[in-house]
Parts: C-alpha cells; sequence; structure tokens
C-alpha cells in the first residue's frame, strides 16, 4: 500500500503541474487586470470569464484526473485497469472538477474571500483568506477525487476518493494565497505596468492539490480499508489489492479484481471472494485445477468462511488474504499449523545424539535413520555432505554412500497422489530410502511438463521417523500446505506444491 500512497502522490503532482503549464499558455491572465483611474490606488482584478474557466479544468481538472485514474492500474500491473482509469479519469475530474469549482466559489465567497490579492492585510485578515481559499478550493479538490475514483465502480472507493479529494483540495488552497504574497512584491518590482502575480500561487497551488489528492485519497484507501489480498507469488508479486467491492472475482482475465496471469491453469473466473454480512468467504468455481485454502483442497463450487492470514492457492499463485475484523483472531491461531522439522524436534536433546530416532552419533554424524542414497553424489545434496540426510560419508564408486547404516531397511511406507496437470491421478509409492523429485528423467518422480519445477527439484527421505522433505535450492522453492519450506516432517494429508504441480501426501 505504500507504493499506492507515493504513486498518487506522485501522478496527482505531476497532472497538477502540467495542466498548470498548459493553462497558463492558453490564458492570458494579464488581460483581467484592470489599472485604477485614480492615481496611488491598486488594479481591479476582473473575474475569470465562463471559456477561462472551462480552460483551467480542462487542463488541470482533466490532467490531474487522468494521471490519478491511472494510479490503480499501474500499482497492480494492469493495462486493462490502466487504460480504463485514465479514460474515465480524465472527463471524470474535469466535469466534476467543474461543478466543484462553482460551489467553492460561492463558499469563498461567504467566507469574505477577495480574488484580489490584498497588502497590509491584519494577521486576521489574512488568516480569513487564506482560510477562504482553502475551503473554497476543498469541493474542486472533491470533485478531482470522486472523478478519478469513477473507473474503479466501487462506492467505497469513490468515497475514498472524495475524502481524499476534499482534503487535497483544502491543503492547495491554503498554500495558494500565501505563495502567491510571497512572490508578489519581486514580480511587481521587475513591471513597470500591473500585471497578474498569481501565476507562482497557481504552479504550486495546481501542484499541490494533485499532489495532496493523490497523497490523501491513497491513505484514505490504506486507512479506511477493511480486507485486502498480497500476491507473495506469481507476475504481480508484493502487491496490494483491497477487497473493495461486495464480490471480488480471481481470475486470469484481465477483467479480474484479483487478476492472475502467467499460469494457463488458472481459470479465466478462477474462485471468488464474497462479503457476506460482515465477513468474506472464498467461493470455488468448480475448475478443473482447484482452490487451495491453506494446504487444502476446497470443494468443488464450495465455500469457506475467510480468517486474517489464510493462505489462498491457485496455480502456481499464492495469495495472502488480510482482514481487520478477523486480524485479532488470527494472532490466536496455534502454533502448530505453522509446524516445521525443527519444531518437531525435542529441545532438550543431546547434541550426540539423533533426535529423530535417539541413537547415537558416529564420527561422520551417521546414526540409525541414516539415509543411504542412490544414484547421487553427495556434491548434488543440498547442503553438502554435511546434511544429516546427506552425511559426511565415502561415496563409492556407484554413487552410493557408504556408512554404518548401509544395513537398515525402512519400516515405514508412503505414498504420493498427484492432484492436477497431466499426471493428474497417477500414485508414487515412495519405496526407496530417498526419492527424488525433478524435470530431469532420472528421478524418481519425473514432471518434465512443469517448467517451472527445477531438474532435481527436491528429496524425500524415508526413515524410522517417517518421512523428511528437503528442498534442493530449488528456482521456485517447495511448498507445504501453502508455506514455503526446506525441511518439513511430513504427515498424511500434507499438500506438497513444486512449480505448478500439486501433490498430496498419504
Amino acid at each position: 500500500m505504500k507504493s499506492r500512497i507515493l504513486m498518487g502522490l506522485l501522478a496527482g503532482a505531476l497532472g497538477g503541474f502540467l495542466g498548470w503549464l498548459l493553462q497558463e499558455s492558453l490564458i492570458n491572465y494579464n488581460s483581467l487586470i484592470i489599472p485604477s483611474a485614480l492615481p496611488g490606488q491598486p488594479p481591479v482584478e476582473a473575474p475569470l470569464t465562463t471559456q477561462m474557466v472551462m480552460i483551467m479544468m480542462l487542463c488541470v481538472g482533466g490532467l490531474i484526473g487522468l494521471f490519478l485514474g491511472a494510479v490503480d492500474g499501474i500499482v497492480e500491473g494492469n493495462k486493462r485497469k490502466l487504460l480504463i482509469g485514465m479514460l474515465l479519469g480524465a472527463p471524470g475530474g474535469f466535469l466534476l472538477g467543474i461543478i466543484g469549482l462553482n460551489l467553492g466559489n460561492v463558499l469563498f465567497n461567504i467566507l469574505g474571500g477577495r480574488e484580489t490579492l490584498q497588502t497590509g492585510l491584519s494577521p486576521t485578515g489574512f488568516l480569513q483568506q487564506i482560510l477562504a481559499r482553502a475551503f473554497g478550493w476543498a469541493p474542486m479538490g472533491l470533485g478531482l477525487g470522486v472523478g478519478a475514483s469513477l473507473s474503479t465502480r466501487s462506492g467505497k472507493r469513490i468515497g475514498q476518493g472524495a475524502l481524499g479529494g476534499f482534503l487535497g483540495g483544502f491543503a492547495g488552497g491554503f498554500v495558494f494565497d500565501m505563495a502567491s504574497s510571497l512572490t508578489a512584491p519581486a514580480q511587481t518590482a521587475l513591471s513597470s505596468r500591473a500585471i497578474d502575480v498569481g501565476g507562482p500561487g497557481r504552479a504550486i497551488g495546481f501542484t499541490a492539490i494533485g499532489a495532496f489528492t493523490g497523497l490523501f485519497m491513497g491513505l484514505a484507501q490504506v486507512l479506511l480499508k477493511s480486507a485486502w489480498v498480497r500476491l507473495l507469488a506469481g507476475r504481480n508479486e508484493g502487491r496490494d489489492i483491497s477487497l473493495d467491492k461486495s464480490t471480488s472475482i480471481l481470475g486470469r482475465d484481465e477483467r479480474c479484481d484479483v487478476p492472475l496471469f502467467g499460469d494457463m491453469q488458472v481459470a479465466v473466473q478462477h474462485a471468488a471472494i464474497q462479503l457476506k454480512g460482515s465477513r468474506r468467504y472464498l467461493l470455488d468455481a468448480g475448475t478443473p485445477l482447484g482452490t487451495l485454502l491453506n494446504g487444502q483442497n476446497l470443494p468443488a463450487r464450495g465455500e469457506a468462511l475467510l480468517q486474517d492470514g489464510d493462505m489462498i492457492q491457485i496455480g502456481s499463485h499464492r495469495i495472502l488474504f488480510r482482514e481487520k475484523v478477523s486480524e485479532t483472531a488470527s494472532s490466536r491461531r496455534s502454533a502448530e499449523q505453522l509446524r516445521s522439522v525443527s519444531q518437531a524436534a525435542p529441545v532438550q536433546m543431546p547434541s550426540h545424539l539423533c533426535p529423530y530416532c535417539g541413537s547415537a552419533k558416529d564420527a561422520y554424524g551417521n546414526c540409525q535413520c541414516t539415509i543411504a542414497v542412490q544414484g547421487v553424489s553427495s556434491a548434488q545434496i543440498p547442503g553438502g555432505a554435511t546434511s544429516m540426510y546427506a552425511p559426511s560419508a565415502p561415496v563409492s564408486a556407484g554413487g552410493t554412500l557408504s556408512s554404518p547404516a548401509m544395513g537398515y531397511q525402512m519400516q515405514t511406507q508412503g505414498r504420493l497422489t498427484v492432484q492436477n496437470g497431466d499426471k493428474a491421478g497417477q500414485v508414487f509409492l515412495l519405496q526407496k530410502e530417498n526419492t527424488t523429485l525433478g524435470r530431469e528423467a532420472s528421478c524418481d518422480i519425473v514432471l518434465a511438463n512443469d517448467p517451472s519445477v527445477s531438474r532435481l527439484h527436491a528429496y524425500i527421505a524415508g526413515g524410522a521417523a517417517g518421512f523428511v522433505l528437503q528442498d534442493n535450492q530449488s528456482a521456485n522453492g517447495t511448498w507445504v500446505n501453502g508455506q514455503r519450506v526446506s525441511t518439513w516432517q511430513l504427515t498424511a494429508g500434507d499438500n506438497i506444491q513444486m512449480g505448478q504441480t500439486m501433490l498430496l501426501f498419504e
């Protein structure tokens, strides 16, 4: 969300500054200055004509709306949202900005503001002028914020845009007269006739109203948001997307509220997050790939209540769900849901004993549950020769590790069932002491048709203590029940994700 705030500030400032440059070249403000017929009297400033107002708001309001409307598309990496935001933001900022400007002029006059810059004002009079301008520009900012938010088609987001725009307009108007007052003496001294001295003030004011509108729109969205998702894996990794609609669609289509690009196994409209009452539910659309919630398959066309911190898995995309209403409840979740091998090991086990089988280690670190790896050299095994599952021991000519545990036989059985892809439904029995998984043909479980799987992706070591999964420093990582792992003690029901392939351990 920080990127959205910063992007809003920069986009609004750029739109306001470019709008100022354009309208200054199209409007002759000096023609509005009428010298006084009486000596020693200040000049009189005529009001802007209707045509001038239209030109000013077309430039300033249109460009601020254009740039602020593009922020969501830029932050989310969605070209379609970017284009629609710009197409609706520009006319929205122009039209609603004009309405806000007219309302602001009425408020400005009611509060006693004066268009002509006054000199010699008392501190109270100067403060009155500044506040009148600030409240006069606030409705214009409100119109700009609403216009820039129209493309979201969300009442909540439009309301946030209105609030952010109102605050932005107020801040922009506040600095306008201050800037004009500070620069007016220098401009007057350089000219031999009565001239418009509002140019620097307009430059700062229009830039400020754009910048502050974008800034406060972003802040309002962050502070007032109730639920959002963070993409942890996939094309838009690390980006947050607010869930502002009653139903937010997740899928491969650019029109989805949470677009999941780059994975053809993801359906055009794959799943949805729906607001029911005050809580949100994950709904599966009945696609062949299915939807995982915290590592468990959601029933086809089924639904499940979401809590803050829940992990949604759709193909290669991992999506973290965040929700303020359930944030406290999720912090009380049992640590057993995030179990790992290190957590399972007894912490009081002496260093000379194996934490899994309890037997004494030899000089090489081997014990009764040491795995003899068939056909894999020690250099290929993650962690090198000191790994517990690849102990430092001589390697025979055939590539078999020699150790005192060579005669040990596995006493447990397990199997992996492929859940998706071209091998969906296939079952692989874990009958070896060390089972390799990867894209290479030499692996025991070959996943050749998944390009996101590494050539030698992971191992599953079997022994008296059960089966242990170990990642081989793969490019895309190994995931169990939605958590990235390097080493994991497997139990029945664990869902293993490698690239776009999901396997069920039983």
